[in-house]
């Protein structure tokens, strides 16, 4: 299998010279949080939310966005593709053909394969032990922080029976409009020779400085009105399966249960991927 097979072909694009309003309004149009950047025809960069957010008073995508970024051949292996992004901090990979962007795979892309391959192989080697669990009655507004602390991407809820009641997830926890609406505010704010309060400096993760803007507007009433339906996957569950769930259930990653129905880790889907290499 070639990366050729499992890309998707109608990649949406920014191009140079380009603002920042015209890729934050790719993003809402789309539902992306990345585009490649092109330049004469061929790929140059590639910018994501995370550029726009550690560099709030630049403008132009040229200096917003990640020069020079790794490609993959339309004749590379999956194999190879799984290697770079299941070792990196990478979440999509542009496909070029003699130079030319003609695709681009993301770790979502290979889950929907892994899906479709009806794999038998268990996801035990796949499980991280950690993972953040809180009570159900636990107000929203301390379940951001406790997550913005563990730098967690998701968060079971359990009952007073220590049972998996729900999930909550960044997705729940943020909406993709308050980053917009931040970005926005901070770009047209006049500048102040006092410390900013939500300066970007040293900011180590995406998902914390998300956290440390928005836990302040989280609401207080109890997670349990918030979480999505619990799902889970056993040691045991095939691959395939475990990628069926995580689609259903829109999560980039899922708890894993023990015997006894107790929380002991999650199976992320930078670390299932991985599946693919085993085969």
């Amino acid at each position: 299998m070639k990366a050729v097979d499992i890309m998707n072909p109608n990649v949406i694009f920014a191009t140079l010279p380009s603002t920042r309003e015209n890729v934050l309004q790719l993003f809402k149009n789309y539902g992306i949080s990345a585009v490649p950047v092109l330049k004469e025809g061929k790929i140059t960069g590639i910018i994501t939310r995370k550029d726009l957010l550690r560099k709030i008073d630049e403008d132009q995508v040229a200096l917003l966005m990640t020069p020079n970024p790794v490609t993959v051949s339309v004749e590379d292996s999956v194999k190879k593709v799984v290697e770079i992004l299941s070792s990196t901090p990478f979440r999509r990979l542009p496909v070029v053909e003699r130079e030319r962007l003609v695709g681009i795979i993301t770790i979502r892309d290979i889950i929907k394969k892994i899906a479709e391959m009806n794999l038998d192989l268990p996801v035990r080697k796949y499980v991280s032990p950690q993972i953040l669990c809180v009570w159900e009655e636990t107000p929203l507004k301390v379940v951001g922080e406790i997550m913005r602390l563990g730098n967690a991407e998701i968060c079971g809820v359990l009952n007073e029976n220590e049972e998996l009641v729900g999930i909550v997830d960044e997705k729940i926890m943020l909406s993709e409009a308050l980053i917009e609406d931040y970005i926005v505010q901070s770009t047209h704010s006049s500048s102040s020779d006092t410390d900013d309060k939500w300066s970007w400096d040293g900011m180590r993760d995406m998902s914390v400085r998300y956290f440390e803007i928005s836990v302040v507007k989280l609401p207080k009433e109890p997670v349990k009105k918030f979480m999505k339906p619990p799902d889970f996957v056993y040691p045991q569950t095939n691959a395939s399966k475990c990628a069926k769930k995580m689609l259903t259930n829109d999560l980039d990653c899922i708890p894993v249960l023990d015997s006894a129905n107790r929380v002991s880790g999650m199976v992320k889907d930078k670390d299932l991927i991985r599946v693919l290499l085993e085969i």
